[in-house]
């Protein structure tokens, strides 16, 4: 019978001493920490992505009927400036004038673009489900500390429907320096 007895305190000191470790104090405090870093590295990963969506947004210029001023979009030479102009019905779509300044110091020939355009919904947020984009190389020579116009034809938005235009992955084809 002492047997069992050792055997049965053995088993109640066990139980004892696993009912303490789970009501240790410190198991909640180490439970709350855990909790309190994931929240952190959650806020950390969101800072980051939200910095590499601006990093990205350097190189793209967003434009919108009827503003005024100018974007700035950075280019694979550097930085450019582009606005929206005098945009017209035209077949069906619509016919805009893209007017870049070119902050340079290089005539830059053959500029070429991404374009992006279509409308927007009804909390003003651009509708890129149904955007409209192509590559476009412009004929226009961008020359040094001015301002030059290009005309684009954006096909299947009519002027009353355009409600952004956008451009990104700017590159150039050539520069000239003067002599």
């Amino acid at each position: 019978m002492s047997r069992i007895h050792i055997s049965i305190a053995a088993t109640a000191s066990c139980l004892l001493l696993l009912v303490s470790c789970s009501q240790d104090s410190r198991v909640p405090n180490l439970q709350s920490r855990v909790t309190a870093l994931e929240d952190e590295v959650r806020q950390l990963k969101l800072q980051i992505s939200t910095n590499e969506v601006f990093r990205d947004w350097e190189g793209v210029a967003y434009l919108t009927p009827g503003s005024e001023g100018y974007s700035l979009v950075k280019s694979d030479l550097g930085s450019l400036t582009v606005s929206l102009d005098n945009i017209q019905p035209y077949a069906n779509g619509s016919k805009v004038t893209l007017r870049f300044g070119n902050l340079m110091a290089a005539t830059i020939n053959g500029l070429k673009a991404k374009i992006e355009w279509g409308s927007l919904d009804k909390k003003g947020i651009p509708n890129n489900q149904d955007a409209k984009s192509r590559e476009v190389i412009f004929q226009e020579s961008l020359q040094s500390g001015s301002w030059t116009n290009a005309n684009v034809v954006l096909e299947g938005v009519p002027p009353s429907e355009l409600g952004f235009v956008r451009l990104r992955e700017v590159g150039h084809r050539g520069v000239s320096l003067r002599r």
